[in-house]
């Protein structure tokens, strides 16, 4: 029954006050761009900063009504796209001009291929049958109230006399009772989206008169079960009595947007980039039950500057509304893995037990690149966070998280893997913890076409694309890991070491314990006077110092390795340093860095030490040393 093209007329008249006359307009801080298919309006409302692939969600209807899906989805990076043919009804016509309108969203502009489908209320016509005609291109159904069937609305509704009148013109039934024989509802015509498993989730009242539940969601349930499919299922009790139960407060908003997220992702070859091993059922028992929960992020720069953070404690506050958290940002620009294990006692662990811990390593772990040892230095580093962590607190969920470094886009178009992420990625399989490998997401990605890593991720510190992107992958692995239901909060294993000479029991020890042989004095708060850089935490703080020739200090420590926390900047040198009765060595402390910033640098003396006490004797050769902490494994 296709509707003649004489016959596509005018939009609703509240439609006027959707499209501005402008073609650029200002949708609730957002860019709405106006245009027209075939003279129908139109219009894309766009997020500030796009997701890769560029996701949207159709909305087929009442594109202001209950907006605060789309709003959370904008906020992410999704663009929302609108057709206005909701005279048609989800007539043949209508579907022929969606046909159009995504075209023009996906060949001409770029969007992806697979987009949501929103519908409200009569939107439900529209978004189920072209769903039927075009199963491939729609990636979930969200639906709030939809009319599954002509019968039931308009037909059913004594209010609707005009659009019962639109159903017989638009479909070209002779009467209404052609109307009721006929089988081309979306209640009829859910086979091929069964088939093609299309995940759906409606929003309804139960006490809806207008839609009533029975004759629509419900029977459509019923239908899909036998067809062995189903659909995420949110139920409200009553509707307001003004709308005869059809509107009400939107529920679950952050879990309809969390639904269609996860739904339409655009991700290289389809596929995830996190392992979720044995999960964060610790913390979701915490956050759930006990509505607590300490969540810690460690890390460098990436973590310390705003961005994938702050989303990411959005995203659980907004997830456990009823959850009071207590959130640690321990970022500190240029540590890497070998500093966390030493610092996790001050800096993470002296605020009591973690039930959620985050830690990042994977991009300041190649400040090691060039050392014979850098390798053994990241596993040995990320092991340690992992096992001082499971052995003073056993029920800490930790999420390894892998950044990307420029170096790193080479590697994997080679087929290899970094090594700091082989490293921590043998760790995080040896202990269970859930990765999310964003390096490799971002490689693939940029090698799919999506962006590139000049003009979008700009560096191995994130643009706001980049941020975002983090961020998304970040909650989609928490999304699965927390889709089971909580359970018993449980120690996680602690099997044995991959390295015996991990710093599993790292932590810093006072530089004021030192005793100065000569030379050395302590500065309570060093700072530069050469204008370089500094970091947060290692500046403006006690600091043994030395800038002559031959002046030393020494130090006695229990345990199996040791190494100083030092400054390494332009007059950065060589020191020599002698352990017990061995010969004395000397190293290098300048980095490639050190000529534009005092950089804060774990230099590590020895690892293979007997456990017991040791004495540690340290001279400076030449240039300057300037030691924060001393580190014992």
């Amino acid at each position: 029954m296709n509707l003649p093209a004489i016959l596509i007329t005018a939009t609703l008249a509240w439609a006027t006050t959707v499209f501005a006359a402008d073609p650029m307009a200002n949708w609730n801080g957002f860019q709405r761009t106006n245009f027209t298919v075939e003279g129908k309006p139109c219009f894309i409302t766009q997020p500030t900063v796009a997701a890769p692939g560029k996701p949207w969600v159709w909305r087929a209807s009442f594109p202001d009504f209950h907006a605060e899906v789309d709003l959370e989805l904008l906020r992410h990076g999704w663009a929302v796209g609108y057709l206005e043919c909701l005279d048609l009804l989800g007539c043949d016509a209508a579907l022929d001009l969606m046909d159009r309108f995504y075209a023009e969203m996906t060949e001409q502009r770029g969007y992806a291929r697979k987009p949501a489908l929103e519908a409200v209320s009569r939107g439900g016509l529209h978004a189920y049958r072209y769903a039927a005609r075009h199963p491939d291109r729609v990636a979930c159904i969200y639906a709030d109230t939809p009319v599954m069937d002509l019968k039931s609305w308009p037909l059913g509704w004594p209010g609707a006399k005009k659009e019962t009148a639109d159903a017989l013109q638009f479909y070209g039934f002779k009467d209404e009772a052609e109307l009721r024989a006929w089988r081309g509802n979306p209640v009829d015509m859910l086979e091929p989206i069964a088939k093609a498993k299309t995940p759906l989730r409606h929003v309804i009242s139960l006490n809806d008169r207008v839609v009533p539940p029975e004759q629509n969601t419900l029977e459509a349930q019923r239908r899909l079960q036998k067809l062995g499919h189903t659909m995420d299922l949110v139920t409200v009790k009553e509707g307001t009595a003004e709308s005869s139960g059809h509107h009400f407060p939107l529920p679950e908003v952050f879990t309809s947007a969390r639904f269609i997220m996860g739904h339409t992702t655009v991700l290289p070859e389809g596929r995830e980039y996190f392992k979720v091993r044995d999960g964060l059922a610790n913390s979701h028992a915490k956050f759930e039950r006990e509505k607590l929960g300490r969540v810690a992020f460690l890390g460098g720069s990436i973590t310390h500057n705003p961005g994938w953070r702050d989303a990411v404690m959005r995203y659980m506050e907004q997830r456990f509304p009823n959850t009071q958290f207590d959130f640690i940002a321990a970022g500190i620009p240029s540590l890497g893995s070998v500093p966390h294990a030493f610092r996790l006692e001050t800096d993470i662990l002296a605020r009591g037990q973690v039930d959620l811990l985050f830690v990042e390593a994977a991009v300041n772990d190649h400040n090691y690149d060039g050392q014979t040892n850098a390798a053994a230095l990241a596993l040995r580093g990320m092991e340690g966070v992992v096992r001082h962590v499971r052995r003073v607190s056993p029920q800490t969920d930790i999420v390894e998280l892998h950044f990307v470094h420029d170096q790193h886009l080479k590697a994997w178009s080679e087929g290899r893997v970094p090594y700091p992420i082989a490293a921590h990625e043998r760790v995080a399989e040896h202990y269970g913890c859930p990765s999310l490998n964003l390096s490799q997401e971002v490689s693939e990605r940029i090698a799919a076409g999506q962006f590139t890593w000049a003009d979008d991720f700009r560096d191995l510190h994130p643009s706001p694309y980049g941020q975002k992107l983090y961020a998304n992958g970040i909650t989609r692995l928490l999304d699965a890991a927390w889709r089971a239901p909580t359970r018993e909060v449980s120690a996680h294993p602690l099997p044995s070491p991959l390295d015996s000479a991990s710093y599993e029991r790292g932590r810093f020890g006072n530089v004021k314990a030192a005793r100065i042989s000569n030379g050395f004095t302590l500065d309570p708060q060093w700072q530069p006077t050469d204008g370089k850089g500094t970091r947060e935490g290692y500046v403006k703080v006690p600091a043994l110092v030395a800038t002559t020739p031959g002046a030393e200090f020494e130090f006695v420590f229990d345990g199996t390795g040791v190494g100083l926390m030092i400054t390494s900047g332009p007059d950065a040198r060589t020191i020599a340093f002698r352990i017990d009765d061995r010969p004395e060595q000397t190293v290098n402390t300048a980095t490639p860095w050190s000529q534009s910033l005092h950089l804060p640098w774990a230099l590590m003396l020895a690892d293979d030490l007997p456990a017991g006490q040791h004495t540690v004797r340290v001279r400076l050769v030449d240039g300057a040393l300037r030691v924060f902490q001393l580190l014992e494994n």
